[in-house]
């Protein structure tokens, strides 16, 4: 997932306390959802948007370009 534009050790570590490890996990997920679930599991409105939408919007559509490779 790092090797995605936007998405560094923190984002990994922010997915994996909802539940997603792996890219192909992202497939058919919404980036406003991913942030909404994050900031619920953290307590506290530590994502917002524009650059999370943008990060989560990059690697879910890498997740979705995996599919087709």
């Amino acid at each position: 997932m790092q090797a995605v534009p936007l998405c560094g050790p923190q984002v990994v570590a922010r997915l994996d306390a909802i539940g997603i490890r792996r890219l192909s996990d992202l497939r058919g997920e919404d980036p406003e959802d991913l942030i909404e679930r994050v900031n619920l599991a953290a307590g506290a409105p530590i994502w917002r948007p524009p650059i999370a939408i943008r990060a989560l919007a990059d690697l879910v559509a890498a997740a979705e370009r995996e599919v087709r490779s």
